[in-house]
């Protein structure tokens, strides 16, 4: 036997050796919905409240241009207050007419955390990132399904849909600062309702976290 079989023979058996190895390595294991969610809140695990200034808009479409907000006046302005658990409170500002629609985030993530999760097979492409999609039921409404589109790479929450009867009737995507370092706030969130087509972008802005929000504020009826 030559050295040069010998040494192909030593390479085939190390080759072997490794798949082997791999062969028997223990897969790591996948994320449960629990987990992923318990990631998410992790993100705003040291903001106790938060008080913030929202100026909302409407648009004809989610990729709305940043002209619009020069071009156009908002339709309503409010201050949106948050506190743990899951409480938020709005106040008006300059008494407009108009209904005021937000979407909370992080009081939407306290209150799913209790309710039953799901995780869909395969992860879903939105806005340049593969994401975990999550659905949440509550027994105690049926009818009613929510969906969340959360991103591994920091576990921001990229998309918020609500379903009444198996209808999509709001569908949120929450729009982050670039280069902002945590925790990750939303700054903007921006609102499609399929059934009329309807967009409306919340502008937030002057976050002041944990600030001592007084208890008065969330005896407010204008929830």
């Amino acid at each position: 036997m030559t050295s040069r079989d010998t040494r192909n023979r030593l390479v085939m058996l190390s080759l072997l050796l490794i798949g082997a190895v791999l062969l028997t390595r223990p897969a790591t294991a996948a994320l449960t919905a629990q987990e992923i969610m318990d990631n998410a809140l992790q993100v705003y695990e040291e903001i106790d409240d938060y008080a913030a200034v929202v100026h909302t808009y409407a648009a004809d479409s989610l990729e709305a241009s940043g002209s619009l907000f020069e071009q156009e006046p908002p339709q309503a302005a409010f201050n949106l207050f948050y506190r743990k658990p899951g409480e938020h409170a709005v106040q008006n500002i300059g008494g407009t007419s108009r209904g005021i629609f937000r979407v909370e985030l992080l009081s939407s993530l306290e209150r799913f955390k209790t309710l039953e999760l799901q995780l869909q097979a395969n992860r879903e492409p939105l806005r340049g990132q593969e994401c975990y999609v999550l659905e949440i039921t509550d027994s105690e409404k049926p009818g009613t399904l929510a969906r969340l589109w959360i991103s591994p790479r920091n576990w921001n929450v990229v998309q918020l849909t609500y379903f009444l009867n198996a209808i999509e009737f709001v569908r949120t995507q929450f729009h982050y600062a670039p280069g902002e370092r945590g925790p990750f706030l939303p700054v903007e969130t921006r609102s499609l309702f399929p059934v009329s087509n309807r967009v409306l972008i919340n502008r937030i802005a002057n976050y002041e976290v944990n600030t001592g929000i007084s208890p008065k504020l969330f005896e407010r009826k204008n929830r």
